[in-house]
């Protein structure tokens, strides 16, 4: 049996933590699967691994990821994943406000990190349990740890609304206009998304425009071939350094991206 990749969007009331679960599935294959890219796209991300794990490379710095569950903080550039032979991950994707509403943890201490899933301190030991499960029994299990715990207030209704403005735009939001017609101060926003996203308004909103540059290109239209006109549809005026931004998010530039290199989602 070859690798699978499969998603599965959430379908139910906690869609507004939860935005799909993803799978590498490489369990029935006696080979591996090297040389693929996973880009940045704004979201926090939760992975199951089971079997013989997955060796992710990223700025500098390589983990084997063995049996168990990780918590992956927010990504600022691509990261290189080799998934080893018979071995599977089951990712829950998040919506980078998720977090805010569960952890008090500094999220700013697991931007471009993976980490086991316990150092996030929830005080749970049914994660231990969660390889080897359907993704609809781990999605299940999400449901009924995370319902219970999940708070709000004024600062959790903030981060939802600023950081759920700037994915509906795809970034395209200007911060100053945003912080203006939430009623806060660009500063406050910015010390806010620091600790409970990870980075700022303006790096989210960089990714957010990159990753639909990304997807431009993965799903191309006949309106959108040019470099200039994907600068531009990114809401970038000067070429080059919509080239050195694509460049440093994607490890190669706009013209030289092989899409088949990287795991894209599939478009809904």
């Amino acid at each position: 049996m070859k690798f699978q990749y499969k998603e599965f969007y959430a379908d139910n009331r906690f869609s507004v933590y939860i935005k799909k679960i993803w799978i590498l599935d490489n369990l029935a294959n006696p080979e591996r699967i090297a040389g693929r890219q996973v880009l940045p796209n704004g979201c926090f991300n939760i992975a199951v691994i089971e079997g013989n794990g997955l060796i992710i490379k990223h700025m500098g710095w390589e983990k084997n990821l063995l049996n168990g569950s990780y918590f992956c903080g927010q990504m600022t550039q691509g990261l290189s994943v080799e998934i080893l032979s018979y071995s599977k991950a089951t990712i829950v994707q998040l919506h980078p406000w998720t977090p805010a509403h569960f952890s008090v943890a500094d999220m700013s201490k697991f931007t471009d990190q993976i980490v086991p899933f316990e150092m996030l301190e929830i005080g749970s030991d049914h994660f231990s349990k969660l390889p080897g499960r359907s993704y609809k029994e781990i999605y299940k299990t999400f449901l009924l740890l995370f319902g219970p715990m999940m708070q709000e207030g004024s600062t959790q209704e903030l981060i939802y609304r600023a950081s759920s403005l700037l994915v509906e735009s795809n970034g395209s939001l200007q911060i100053l206009k945003l912080s203006e017609y939430l009623g806060c101060s660009s500063r406050h926003l910015q010390k806010i998304f620091k600790k409970h996203i990870g980075i700022s308004p303006k790096q989210l909103s960089l990714i957010l425009r990159l990753r639909d540059t990304v997807d431009s290109i993965a799903y191309r239209q006949k309106d959108i071939l040019s470099i200039t006109d994907l600068a531009l549809n990114s809401d970038f005026f000067d070429q080059a350094h919509f080239i050195n931004a694509f460049r440093s998010f994607a490890k190669v530039s706009p013209k030289k991206i092989n899409i088949p290199d990287y795991f894209i989602s599939f478009k809904k």
